[in-house]
């Protein structure tokens, strides 16, 4: 579900020395943080030339394909699906199908998270609520959503809001069960030496205490949930054929334009690794926050 965080720095530094929050102020997160920024780009720059490898060997795998089908149908070349890309783009059927598919991701997500948020800290901060959701919880999130599918399009409609529902379904629970795992497993010493400080009420606790160390839990079920959302988004409108990416897959393919089948696949997983580097970015701002919450 996560990764459990350890020590208590998510609150004041050592709690077994007295640290307040005005000797807390004075320790400098910061430069851990761009400490391992910089120790990423060193990675980074070091994989890279994996990642060319990869793909030299993807196009190589791909044309021995093609040399051994020889049927443009079942594997076009390719130059074809570069074509058909340029086309689709400079058309803008590509442009408004992806406006579309966006406009209908970040909704549903939207809604997904800031529910599944509110919820798992209800369920986590509560016991006796999280041991009577939780079961539930569960036994509908091991439901696959193509056998919940055609339930949510008779009960939302077969238009934009059943659409955006089976979206918020497929991202719901990843991020619920990921916050009500970090409410749950915040360490109770960081409480003690919260309540120590003179931080005794619930919403206090939850600001200086619970949220920040949640944080690790939070961002691992937004990537996970924003994930499940773009598979969501691309069943709901491969089903219904109303718009987006989806319905430009299935139009294609009905007419056996494999090489347009492919070149309109190609957005979805760009914008699927596009999502997850812009949640590993806002996770690493939000580690600052994380270890001076305590001294705001």
């Amino acid at each position: 579900m996560g990764i459990r965080p350890t020590g208590s720095s998510a609150l004041c530094g050592n709690p077994c020395h007295g640290v307040g929050p005005h000797q807390a102020r004075h320790r400098q997160p910061a430069p851990i943080g761009r400490r391992h920024m910089k120790r990423g780009s060193l990675l980074s720059g070091k994989i890279w030339p994996l990642h060319v490898l990869f793909a030299a060997g993807v196009v190589v795998i791909w044309q021995l394909l093609v040399l051994h089908a020889g049927n443009e149908v079942l594997f076009p070349n390719l130059d074809s699906v570069g074509a058909a890309l340029w086309d689709l783009t400079s058309s803008g059927k590509l442009h408004s199908a992806m406006l579309e598919s966006l406009r209908l991701l970040f909704t549903g997500f939207t809604f997904a998270f800031v529910g599944a948020f509110f919820l798992g800290v209800i369920m986590g901060s509560s016991k006796a609520i999280g041991m009577a959701l939780l079961p539930l919880m569960s036994f509908i999130y091991c439901v696959p959503l193509i056998a919940l599918l055609p339930l949510l399009l008779m009960w939302f409609g077969f238009g934009f809001t059943g659409r955006m529902v089976v979206v918020a379904y497929s991202s719901f629970f990843p991020v619920l069960l990921n916050v009500y795992a970090g409410v749950r497993e915040t360490p109770s010493d960081l409480v003690e030496v919260a309540q120590s400080i003179g931080l005794t009420g619930r919403l206090a606790q939850f600001r200086h205490v619970v949220l920040p160390s949640s944080v690790p839990f939070v961002m691992a079920g937004f990537r996970l949930g924003i994930g499940r959302a773009v598979v969501g988004m691309a069943i709901a409108e491969v089903f219904l054929r109303l718009g987006g990416i989806g319905a430009l897959i299935v139009e294609n393919g009905a007419r056996f334009r494999t090489a347009y089948v492919i070149a309109a696949i190609v957005p979805l997983p760009l914008l699927g690794i596009a999502l997850t580097k812009a949640a590993a970015r806002f996770e690493q701002r939000v580690q600052y926050w994380r270890y001076t919450a305590v001294s705001e």
